[in-house]
């Protein structure tokens, strides 16, 4: 039995009392065990991504250089919390002025947030391939876990600007918003394929390739982009005078 003040595993797993602390100890079921067994798991992975965003956020070009397939599910989780955020900024900031008060949840946040997310993840795989193909190094798993690191930092930016459409701050959360979904879309793939990418000796050097990744970015967005973002995709695309 572990105390769960000291964390101390008991001698005598009949103990009422922490050897080492003296914390009075309940026994716990099987189910019990398992579900704390569970817990202390899900505490464990949210300090490792604090740590992961902290270091990102701190510095990020720095970090991402020593970042390998390692921190790929750490990587994968700044993509999914990137996809939520900027749904949701739309959602408690801009719906109201764009007349969608009476749309559903699902229509204005889940299904963007899905959508950004497949867009990320074809954008990772359009990187992985515009490297491989520049003769870099780096399998998917790595370039997706730097994709992770660069893009910490916009994801910051978004997390604040959720929290000044809460507030009704407009253009505070506008300019937030921008910079954070803008910048991303077009900083992102540059940094990750240029540092995984030598300058020279494949197919393709370090701007054609993130040229071509703008470009396959662009054309599925073009091609999906009513299927996958729905609503909040026509409010992306009718322009920027709907936030001021």
């Amino acid at each position: 039995m572990i105390c769960p003040n000291c964390r101390h595993s008991q001698s005598n797993e009949n103990a009422k009392f922490c050897e080492d602390c003296g914390t009075p100890l309940l026994k716990t079921t099987g189910e019990g065990q398992q579900a704390n067994a569970y817990l202390e798991n899900a505490k464990q992975a949210s300090r490792l991504y604090f740590k992961f965003f902290a270091s990102a956020l701190k510095s990020p070009a720095a970090y991402a250089k020593g970042v390998g397939r390692e921190q790929f599910i750490n990587g994968i989780i700044t993509i999914v919390l990137y996809s939520l955020v900027v749904p949701l900024i739309i959602y408690f900031g801009f719906h109201r002025l764009a007349g969608w008060i009476d749309y559903p949840f699902l229509d204005l946040v889940l299904r963007p947030a899905l959508a950004f997310a497949i867009m990320s993840i074809l954008t990772v795989a359009y990187c992985f391939l515009a490297i491989k193909y520049g003769k870099g190094k780096g399998n998917f798993q790595e370039v997706a876990a730097r994709f992770g690191v660069y893009l910490v930092p916009f994801t910051a930016l978004l997390l604040l600007a959720l929290l000044m459409a809460i507030l009704q701050v407009n253009m505070l959360q506008s300019l937030l918003l921008m910079v954070g979904l803008f910048g991303a879309m077009f900083a992102v793939p540059a940094f990750v394929i240029s540092s995984l990418m030598p300058e020279e000796g494949g197919m393709f050097d370090r701007l054609q390739s993130t040229i071509l990744v703008y470009i396959a970015s662009s054309i599925t967005v073009g091609l999906l982009g009513n299927v996958l973002f729905g609503r909040i995709g026509r409010l992306l695309g009718d322009g920027m005078s709907l936030f001021y």
